[in-house]
């Protein structure tokens, strides 16, 4: 979905019906276990559904490109003490230095984007060496109904703004990227995808 005014009233009903289905609060869960501070980016946050998993000490920028869903955020925030800073922005085109960010962290993003190789290559401009990327996303399968996605991705796109056939480890490969580890939540279509920045650069 497109992180729009329109569908922001109805992000947290939707999502909330997910986890009721799905247990994606547990797919978060185990993904933030997993990020290491102190300096983190939560891309593309939406309405701070990540919020609950952030860990004192850390101090987290909160970053998305809708104002009304950041606005949600910092509700959501109040409910927790961790330092956080909110800024509306564009993942493709970030304001931050090189090398900001100890963590990067983007849950169902990459999928609402355009030009999500633009996105992944400032991600890396924006990590530290040896910082880490931790998607999760759903992705194009590698069974047999991998063919049938892409069949679907062209019209669910258009409609929703939602590429269900991406591959964001080929990617990543292609910015520079190299260490990858993935593990599957839903058969081999959502996946949780941990990626680091060489230490040396």
């Amino acid at each position: 979905m497109k992180s729009t005014n329109l569908v922001a009233g109805f992000y947290d009903c939707f999502m909330g019906l997910l986890d009721l289905l799905l247990g994606i609060n547990k797919w978060r869960a185990r993904l933030w276990s997993e990020v290491e501070g102190p300096r983190i980016l939560d891309a593309g946050a939406g309405t701070g559904l990540n919020i609950p998993y952030y860990r004192p000490g850390w101090l987290v920028v909160v970053l998305d490109r809708s104002e009304l869903f950041l606005k949600r955020a910092r509700i959501r925030a109040e409910k927790v003490d961790i330092d956080m800073e909110f800024i509306i922005g564009d993942v493709k085109e970030l304001p931050f230095d090189d090398r900001t960010f100890d963590s990067v962290v983007a849950t169902f993003l990459l999928c609402q984007l355009d030009n999500p190789l633009q996105a992944l290559a400032e991600i890396y401009r924006v990590l530290k060496p040896g910082g880490r990327l931790l998607l999760l996303e759903h992705v194009r399968s590698k069974k047999h109904w991998g063919r049938f996605m892409d069949y679907l991705s062209g019209p669910v796109y258009r409609l929703f703004g939602d590429n269900i056939a991406g591959d964001p480890v080929i990617l990543a490969k292609k910015c520079g990227f190299t260490y990858m580890k993935t593990e599957n939540f839903l058969l081999d279509v959502i996946k949780f995808i941990k990626i680091k920045k060489d230490e040396i650069q």
